[in-house]
């Protein structure tokens, strides 16, 4: 019909036109959302009503009609999350002997991190498949099988927490506190699904199959402890006590240390100035007019160390084995040597040789070894409240024990011989911080028992005799003269002194726990190493220019050509 405005008569209508199929998508929508609330479900029915409304102003044209829509393919909801976590592995600082490579490296006191992506492979379903699903996550979280702390050290989660990590947040970071037990344990990690139920259910990597709504993942780490901060504290020539002490004759302590080098635990600047690192040698006396003396044969040195972890046992210690090198005083040759001493039974005895049974003592509490009281009475505690008092059926009081403690403290440890020693209980106490915080699952006095420090002393024979290793000394005398002045004897030089440094746990003396320089390759770290971590210098100079090559665990430059003899009845009573 035309709308033109025409006077009393139009035209004629014409021919109505034919109806036209409509378009392919009139009858269909896209982008529409489940919402949330619904489940996964398998194959859900669907129905569907198609509605004609009548247009407004009709003449007679009847009412509006609905009629149903057939054949509605099912609906199956089925929301995708994945779980590929990992976590960090920390072989640069593990110093296990026989390492797991299993597992990842968590080391006491020191920072870890987790990555939880929301990406990965699902089901080769169209829109599936390999890619990101964070779009249906709700929430991830990990769990810790141990109490761990937010990387700021702020905040401590104990150990079973379920710990939210935001959606978009691809990485998490964390602290292991020092008094979680070494050992294996799974980490455990979840991608939940924005409409997973309450309770919901797992599935590995992905729900694949869509009754879950949850994909998990477990990680296999485990928890390592150190051994570290070897420093020497006093050394028994007399012409070094002012290195030590405030004045002669004086107990008290300078505040000067011998470490192993510039750097702390963890590699970072320790704060020591030079000469003030390893080894002692020329060079090393504070006082710039003695730099041309290093220690004389027979005069011990004192020295401690550090360990972190389960070395709290009453079975535990630290293991050291001598090794001995002589080196020429301008530093050109360093050869392997074998020492030779007199006892009053037998002469020329050689150090680790079955013969060799010369008893090494150390004493806890000595005079100048300046252990604090408060140290004393800390570890006296703890090892009443763990061990002697659950253990003894009429124990005596808190206070009594400690006293009887303290003063055990001054008898003498047997340790060993020339050619090895072992560090016991008795010359270990707990410097660990017992103020944790209140949610902490361990107790303060396991805290406190989670930082040991081992007391030790080490000393050559003052008359010593030096020959390179493997001599045949006995053959020697068979054709030569054999005395104190044969010209076999090195001794225009230096003997070194080099430890190898293990924990033992358990008295398991055939296999030590960690290793402060020998611990075996860990790609990508071919020397995993906490003497060169703590910034041992392997080439030095002495107080002539001459340089040095060192081997790690080096520790001190006995004179070959001085002995303490030379200055019984001159020297004082240091």
């Amino acid at each position: 019909m035309s709308d033109t405005e025409t006077i009393e008569n139009g035209p004629d209508p014409g021919k109505i036109p034919a109806p036209r199929p409509i378009e392919a998508n009139v009858l269909f929508g896209s982008g529409y959302m489940i919402d949330s609330n619904k489940v996964n479900k398998d194959k859900t029915p669907s129905d569907g009503t198609i509605f004609y409304v009548i247009l407004p102003g009709n003449i007679n044209g009847g009412s509006n009609q609905n009629f149903p829509v057939k054949n509605i393919n099912p609906v199956t909801v089925h929301t995708p999350v994945v779980n590929y976590s990992s976590a960090s592995d920390d072989r640069e600082h593990n110093q296990k002997t026989i390492p797991n490579f299993q597992r990842m490296s968590f080391i006491l006191d020191r920072p870890f991190t987790v990555t939880i992506p929301t990406s990965g492979r699902h089901v080769d379903y169209p829109g599936y498949g390999n890619r990101d699903y964070a779009k249906y996550v709700r929430t991830k979280q990990v769990a810790f099988p141990f109490d761990v702390y937010h990387a700021d050290r702020t905040v401590l989660y104990p150990k079973g927490t379920w710990i939210d990590i935001p959606v978009v947040q691809l990485t998490a970071a964390f602290y292991l506190p020092v008094w979680v037990d070494e050992g294996n344990y799974e980490i455990r990690f979840r991608t939940i699904a924005e409409n997973a139920p309450s309770p919901f259910t797992s599935e590995t990597n992905a729900n694949t199959n869509l009754r879950h709504h949850t994909a998990e993942m477990e990680i296999p780490v485990e928890v390592i402890g150190r051994v570290y901060d070897f420093r020497i504290t006093d050394i028994a020539d007399y012409r070094w006590e002012t290195v030590f002490r405030t004045q002669p004759g004086s107990v008290q302590h300078t505040g000067n240390y011998y470490w192993v080098g510039d750097r702390n635990i963890d590699g970072y600047p320790r704060g020591n100035r030079q000469p003030f690192t390893l080894p002692i040698r020329l060079g090393s006396h504070s006082d710039a007019g003695a730099r041309n003396i290093s220690v004389k044969t027979g005069y011990h040195f004192k020295f401690d160390l550090k360990t972190k972890g389960n070395m709290f046992g009453p079975a535990d210690g630290i293991r050291i084995k001598p090794d001995f090198y002589f080196m020429s005083k301008d530093g050109k040759q360093r050869q392997a040597v074998d020492l030779y001493y007199h006892s009053n039974e037998k002469k020329f005895i050689r150090i680790g040789s079955h013969e060799d049974k010369e008893k090494r003592y150390v004493i806890l509490n000595a005079r100048l070894r300046n252990v604090p009281e408060r140290e004393l009475t800390d570890t006296a505690q703890f090892l009443y409240d763990a061990e002697y008092a659950p253990n003894s059926p009429n124990p005596v009081s808190r206070e009594q024990y400690v006293r009887e403690y303290i003063s055990n403290a001054s008898d003498k440890t047997w340790v060993g011989t020339y050619d090895w020693f072992i560090l016991p209980q008795s010359l270990r106490t707990f410097v660990g911080n017992p103020n944790i915080p209140g949610n902490a699952t361990a107790t303060p006095q396991r805290a406190l028992a989670a930082d040991q420090k081992w007391y030790g002393e080490y000393s050559i024979p003052a008359a010593v005799y030096v020959v390179p290793k493997g001599t045949n000394l006995a053959e020697y005398g068979r054709t030569n003269r054999l005395n104190d002045k044969s010209p076999i004897f090195l001794k225009n030089g230096y003997i070194i002194v080099n430890f190898n440094i293990e924990t033992i746990r358990n008295k398991d003396v055939a296999n030590p726990h960690l290793q402060y320089i020998h611990a075996p390759a860990m790609a990508p770290y071919p020397h995993r190493n906490q003497w060169g971590l703590e910034g041992f210098r392997r080439t030095i100079a002495d107080s002539y220019g001459n340089s040095f090559q060192l081997t790690d665990g080096d520790v001190i430059f006995y004179h070959g050509d001085q002995s303490s003899y030379d200055d019984f009845g001159s020297m004082g009573t240091h």
